[in-house]
């Protein structure tokens, strides 16, 4: 194997801590984009998180390649908004179906719900607090570890405080009501159901390339949301139970306005009709933890 010397050299006197980790992900991906071994002073694109060098900024525009010395044999370039936004999606879908998994599967570890999704306890969405509404947020959690994207649900009438939107998030579920609202156009997206059936899904997105932060912490990201739109009742199409923790007072489950209140006690999350849009999906992709091969 061919070994090319690089120095990606600073041009200030002081040395500053380095990301080991950032170093090797960068340096693997560089080799396996030239097709040969680089070595590389990687100070000069890695010092921690002040502000980005001209490096830093070469390697998020150009990719691996602008550091390959034979540049003809470098195959590797950033991703492209359409692939970002098929991983978006692919994401959505992959959180969306561990909850919904993870849901049917609590129902049934406690006993309130048979093999055959038949119901054998009249409290049961009652009985389920405190332990539904936690499911997201941790789900949640280990999708952002795995990723390295921030991935989690948003919603204007909170019930775990964690779910409360960003600013441009809240802007992104204004649209989406306003477009509810307007009966425009859906997207349909299939969902696999625990069950292995398909929950065909229509909800509106949308995305965007967004710059956050001012001078040295300025950052770049790709963000994606996704409406969660209101099911009616659990014995119509497509059959979810939704309603019966978060519709209205004559919707709710036995017990559940009781059981929301004493663990819930700031809850905004009831009165919700079909057709309402109860929140949204959101992935926020760092570009250059994406450039990186994470």
């Amino acid at each position: 194997m061919r070994k090319i010397v690089i120095l990606f050299s600073l041009a200030i006197g002081m040395v500053l801590p380095t990301s080991i980790l950032a170093q090797s992900n960068a340096l693997a991906d560089v080799n396996n984009s030239c097709g040969y071994e680089v070595f590389a002073d990687c100070s000069g694109c890695h010092y921690g998180d002040i502000s980005p060098t001209y490096e830093q900024t070469l390697y998020l525009t150009e990719g691996a390649c602008a550091f390959c010395p034979e540049v003809a044999s470098c195959s590797s370039t950033p991703p492209t908004e359409a692939e970002l936004l098929a991983d978006a999606r692919s994401t959505t879908n992959d959180y969306f179906e561990t909850l919904f998994k993870n849901f049917m599967k609590s129902m049934r570890e406690t006993g309130m719900m048979n093999p055959d999704g038949s119901i054998n306890n009249p409290n049961i969405f009652a009985e389920v607090f405190p332990r539904c509404p936690e499911l997201g947020p941790i789900i949640a959690s280990d999708f952002s570890r795995s990723t390295g994207y921030l991935v989690r649900r948003v919603t204007k009438q909170t019930r775990n405080s964690r779910n409360t939107p960003d600013d441009w998030e809240l802007e992104q579920l204004n649209k989406f009501e306003d477009m509810a609202a307007d009966g425009d156009a859906r997207t349909q997206f299939n969902i696999t159901k625990p069950d292995g059936t398909i929950l065909p899904t229509k909800e509106f997105e949308s995305f965007a390339l967004v710059t956050e932060g001012k001078g040295r912490d300025t950052k770049s990201y790709f963000r994606y949301m996704r409406s969660i739109t209101m099911p009616g009742m659990p014995n119509e199409p497509p059959f979810l139970p939704c309603l019966k923790c978060h519709g209205t007072l004559d919707q709710l489950g036995l017990g559940v306005a009781d059981a929301v209140q004493a663990e819930y006690p700031h809850d905004l999350a009831m009165g919700y009709k079909k057709g309402d849009i109860r929140g949204a999906w959101t992935i926020k992709i760092p570009l250059d933890v994406k450039l990186r091969g994470h």
